[in-house]
């Protein structure tokens, strides 16, 4: 069947409609047509995706996204190379044809309906037959044409990671289309050298750090034209397969707190914050894609914020502090093979400073936690590392290293502060402040009826990766490199995970 029907010169009539389907759809067609608003897509824009679709639907790379997000009818084995073409063509002009049904698109109610869809032509829904969960028991959805043909721009948005297709849903329609642009390049180079081959591809993998990725990609290039970067809103991520072998939805949502902590991080602490990250990164396994197949675990993890947050800074945060203090033994090369370092323990190019300022940062983004507070817990590990390197403490230094609840954490506070207030007693002129008061003890570890907060082993490691950052810039574990008590404590340098 040859269509001869002319393609419509004017706007189709897309828009903006609120669901994360259709809208990254949408957000398909505008990037392939390469414009900026659905209103400006018309039908010489469709014809030229339908013809782009009628040849690389039909690459293994194509056929295999379709199979797990349409299952189309088109891909029926059974069916000539022309009865395919003949029955996608048919989805891809449905907007051609007018909706003769008495009830209004459900995505453009100023529509009416042409047909009640089912899981072949619109993902997750059920099959033909069923009548459950459908107004008046009839089965199907009812779309316009228009909603059927748009539908397909999931083919130039979603693509197919491991195994399932990834749909977006942004608050702010911008960042939806900035997404789906930078994939786009790829998608279609995949599927044109998926076409020359005749096979599939190495796949994409780790939906999370794909989309974390491609933030930081948008993020960067606001900061190149001084644009405010903290205007994202939330972003949700549905991992989806509509395949019949085992449907299923996973939803992964990016809350403002970890966005506007990943914008402002990019911006205040660029290097240090790009050399962090890297230290979280995972190579491509075998079957993956180079590229596209890595998996960062510090992106992962930005999905679990708020909540996650003090896991967060134990494994991010604190570990630089750690080896900076006691670098790891690098494992001894065998022969003919080279030396891989643990990414997590590769802290080359960190400065502290910088990590110690995006650790604050994180705390006011996403703990939101009180400046104030954030300052005692700076000062008073700051009094500590400097009364241990002036001192050269080294059991001050172990035993707070070691020191885990709260009540042992007082004791030690009490007696390093008493022992200091002692020797400054014997000193003549001004007697500097104490190490630690009252009042200051209280703010950071202390809620009002003076219980222990409940983020009190949050604090407690606030402070040791301060008093570790002071030592390490006063150069006190080089000076006490071969002393037996500090090796002993760096054989305990994890002993303090909980």
């Amino acid at each position: 069947m040859t269509n001869t029907v002319e393609p419509p010169v004017a706007s189709v009539g897309l828009r903006w409609t609120g669901n994360y389907m259709m809208d990254m759809a949408v957000a398909g067609l505008l990037a392939f047509a390469g414009k900026r608003e659905p209103q400006n897509i018309d039908g010489r824009d469709l014809h030229t995706f339908q013809r782009w679709a009628e040849t690389h639907y039909f690459a293994p790379e194509l056929t295999s996204w379709i199979s797990v997000v349409f299952t189309s009818n088109f891909l029926n084995p059974s069916f000539s190379q022309g009865k395919k073409l003949e029955v996608l063509r048919g989805t891809l002009t449905s907007y051609q044809r007018p909706g003769l049904l008495d009830v209004p698109c459900a995505f453009f109610p100023e529509q009416p309906a042409q047909q009640r869809v089912a899981r072949d032509l619109l993902p997750m829904l059920m099959g033909r037959g069923p009548m459950n969960f459908y107004p008046d028991g009839q089965p199907g959805l009812p779309l316009s044409g228009l909603a059927i043909t748009a539908l397909q721009g999931l083919s130039m948005a979603a693509p197919l990671v491991s195994g399932r297709a990834l749909l977006i849903d942004a608050d702010d329609p911008e960042v939806l289309k900035q997404i789906v642009s930078s994939w786009q390049g790829e998608l279609t180079r995949r599927a044109e050298m998926s076409l020359d081959k005749g096979e599939r591809l190495d796949i994409w993998a780790s939906p999370r750090t794909r989309l974390i990725e491609v933030i930081r990609k948008i993020i960067g290039e606001r900061i190149a034209v001084n644009r405010d970067v903290g205007t994202f809103g939330s972003v949700t991520l549905y991992h989806l397969s509509n395949s019949g072998q085992g449907p299923d939805v996973r939803l992964y949502t990016l809350q403002q707190p970890a966005l506007s902590f990943l914008g402002a991080a990019q911006r205040r602490y660029g290097t240090t914050w790009t050399a962090l990250t890297r230290t979280a990164l995972h190579s491509a396994d075998k079957g993956k894609d180079e590229r596209y197949g890595t998996r960062n675990d510090l992106d992962e993890a930005l999905f679990g914020l708020p909540a996650g947050a003090h896991t967060f800074v134990r494994r991010f945060f604190r570990p630089p502090f750690r080896y900076a203090a006691f670098p790891p033994e690098l494992p001894k090369p065998k022969k003919g093979k080279g030396v891989k370092v643990p990414a997590e323990q590769n802290s080359e190019g960190l400065n502290l400073a910088d990590v110690w300022g995006l650790t604050e940062l994180f705390l006011q983004e996403v703990v939101g936690m009180d400046r104030d507070r954030i300052e005692a817990i700076r000062e008073l590990g700051t009094r500590l590392g400097d009364r241990i390197a002036h001192e050269n403490d080294k059991p001050l230094f172990r035993a707070l290293y070691e020191v885990r609840g709260a009540g042992p954490l007082r004791h030690l506070l009490l007696r390093a502060t008493l022992d200091k207030a002692k020797q400054d007693a014997n000193r003549e002129g001004e007697k500097p402040p104490l190490l630690i008061t009252d009042e200051a003890y209280l703010k950071v570890f202390m809620e009002a009826d003076e219980t222990a907060r409940a983020d009190f082993t949050l604090a407690r490691d606030l402070l040791k990766m301060r008093v570790l950052q002071v030592l390490h810039e006063q150069d006190f574990f080089k000076k006490n490199k071969d002393d037996p008590e500090l090796q002993e404590t760096a054989l305990d340098a994890g002993g303090d995970e909980e």
